[in-house]
């Protein structure tokens, strides 16, 4: 979704907040345009309680923090889904253009050179760290929030995190990223094998990271467009589906795959955009 479809999508909340008659706090508003990314890719509409549950899942995938607020709850409380819904489906057909998810992925990625920038301006060390390691790692927020000093090999630079169903992995981190964990350790004096690392919430890192992609990208961003990133730069550069599919944890081979379907998209358009040398003018 680009801007100027968000900046639409505020107005449509604070309007409905204004008809409605009722005071949506911020943070409430904040998870509602979540759901703007969530209108996208959803078609079934008919039934209130599938989209719930559609929703819930769609916030839980993607370690948004306010899944935890209870906002369908909160819209219920009201007595205003039945409105608000149908207010949405209205706006989705006048505002979002229907996108396939390979072009839905490619919005979401970082180029390289967008995420050199992004760490070497990030002041704060702690986050500067994090963004590095949800690259490297393509983790889920809340499996690098989670990791202990025991977690982590500064030997190997082994990391074993805890995926969706218990089930652990092995990911990696760069040289880089492993000199900035060293003095940040040190720092920090984290010397007990359980102690968490970093001591941040999920919902700390989504707001940091919103911050920084304002402030220094000019763009929306938030954790798990690094775990996109990370692994639709593994597409391009040809590592096979099921290593993807491995290293992120993907329950179904389907998802990875829309990694390599987007890399095949991206060429196309590169191809397109370069021309026709043989076409006649």
């Amino acid at each position: 979704m680009d801007e100027q479809e968000l900046n639409k999508f505020e107005n449509f909340l604070k309007n409905f907040t204004k008809r409605s008659g009722k005071k949506i706090g911020e943070r409430t508003i904040h998870g509602i345009l979540t759901l703007a990314k969530f209108v996208e890719q959803s078609s079934n509409w008919e039934k209130l309680e599938i989209l719930a549950k559609r929703y819930a899942t769609y916030l839980k995938e993607r370690d948004y923090p306010i899944a935890k607020y209870g906002l369908w709850l909160y819209l219920k409380s009201l007595n205003y889904q039945d409105k608000f819904i149908k207010e949405l489906i209205s706006f989705k057909k006048r505002n979002l253009s229907a996108l396939s998810d390979e072009e839905k992925l490619a919005q979401s990625v970082l180029s390289k050179k967008e995420l050199l920038f992004l760490v070497d301006n990030i002041p704060n060390l702690r986050d500067k760290i994090i963004v590095k390691m949800l690259y490297d790692t393509g983790a889920r927020v809340s499996e690098i929030t989670k990791l202990t000093l025991k977690d982590i090999d500064l030997e190997t630079k082994e990391i074993e995190v805890m995926g969706k169903g218990r089930k652990p992995r092995t990911v990696y981190m760069h040289n880089s990223t492993l000199e900035l964990l060293k003095n940040y350790i040190k720092d920090q004096n984290i010397l007990l094998p359980n102690s968490e690392v970093f001591r941040v919430t999920p919902m700390t890192v989504w707001y940091n990271l919103k911050k920084y992609g304002r402030e220094l990208l000019n763009r929306d961003l938030h954790p798990h467009m690094l775990r996109h990133s990370r692994l639709q730069h593994m597409a391009d550069e040809g590592i096979d589906s099921f290593a993807i599919k491995s290293y992120a944890g993907h329950s179904d081979i389907g998802t990875t795959q829309i990694y390599v379907k987007a890399s095949k998209f991206q060429g196309k358009l590169a191809f397109d955009k370069a021309g026709d040398p043989w076409e006649k003018k």
